[in-house]
């Protein structure tokens, strides 16, 4: 990127300047917009430090509000976030989301398909209030109808997300400490998504829209995961099965929607695995040791020997 003294097509002179460079960026992916915005926003800064006149140093400083307010809305956290949080703004972000015109929103309801509607309801509102700042910086009246007809698009997804109250279809998750409390599931695909939650998920649900199963490179994670909690879930109503055993323990078809870290009774089985963690830490420090054994062993064949 060139110096910011007219040679560079993105700069932070001023509000107007600011404006123009998102416009401009709505061509790259969203990875290469955060970090040119945060690049930006350094340079601002030091920028600033260097400058004396007012009216300069006002116009700076709108120049990178607009930047700043863009981050927020868009998942990337202020300008001061550090590298880990740089990181996990990449794991998080769904790749391909648009607005700049009608396919560009279809494109992006597709990408959103099957994922959680909260997401999908948030990546939304997200986009729309992009746009909002894109037209306003926006002169040329092709690309305006075009992005106003891509906003249409994602209008109407909301209206029809609250309409038909969407937000009830969202699976929670369960922490994968919960899961972990209980047996390896024998199910394949099942334990594969327990490892990758825990492994390179590291916990986070969120980091599973951007990771696959080894053998499907079409969906997510979290996609193959509320496909497979959505077919659970429907077995189980259709059986009118029961979710816990007289023990308290989940029945099987629970327990396999558990794999896929969701319960309908979550407060149940975080109090179900808890109780589980207790009692086998108690086993664990009431069984005798190796060193404990051997001596008893020991103390026996004395006491034999001295009846002898």
């Amino acid at each position: 990127m060139s110096k910011e003294n007219g040679e560079s097509q993105f700069g932070f002179k001023d509000k107007a300047k600011a404006e123009e460079t998102l416009t401009l960026l709505e061509e790259h992916d969203m990875q290469y917009r955060k970090l040119t915005v945060r690049g930006l926003l350094g340079r601002a800064k030091r920028v600033l430090t260097m400058t004396k006149a007012e009216e300069k140093i006002k116009n700076i400083k709108e120049a990178m509000e607009v930047f700043e307010n863009w981050l927020e809305e868009n998942g990337g956290g202020s300008s001061n976030k550090n590298t880990k949080t740089d990181s996990n703004d990449k794991v998080d972000t769904v790749p391909g989301l648009g607005f700049k015109d009608k396919e560009a929103a279809e494109k992006t309801l597709k990408i959103l398909d099957g994922r959680d509607p909260d997401y999908q309801k948030l990546a939304v509102k997200g986009l729309i209030g992009s746009s909002k700042r894109v037209l306003g910086g926006t002169k040329s009246e092709d690309k305006i109808k075009a992005i106003k007809e891509g906003v249409a698009v994602l209008e109407d997804f909301l209206e029809k997300f609250e309409l038909e109250n969407r937000s009830k279809l969202n699976f929670a998750y369960l922490a994968h400490s919960i899961i972990a409390s209980f047996p390896k599931p024998s199910n394949k695909l099942a334990a594969e998504f327990v490892d990758v939650y825990g492994g390179r998920a590291k916990g986070n649900y969120k980091h599973l829209r951007t990771l696959y199963p080894k053998d499907n490179d079409s969906l997510t994670w979290d996609i193959v995961r509320n496909q497979e909690v959505k077919l659970l879930k429907e077995k189980i109503a259709k059986n009118s099965a029961k979710l816990f055993g007289e023990d308290g323990s989940p029945t099987e078809d629970h327990l396999n929607m558990i794999y896929w870290a969701y319960s309908p009774q979550t407060d149940k089985v975080k109090s179900f695995a808890e109780k589980n963690k207790t009692k086998g830490e108690k086993r664990k420090s009431s069984a005798p040791s190796s060193d404990s054994s051997s001596d008893s062993e020991e103390e026996q064949k004395k006491s034999k020997k001295r009846r002898s």
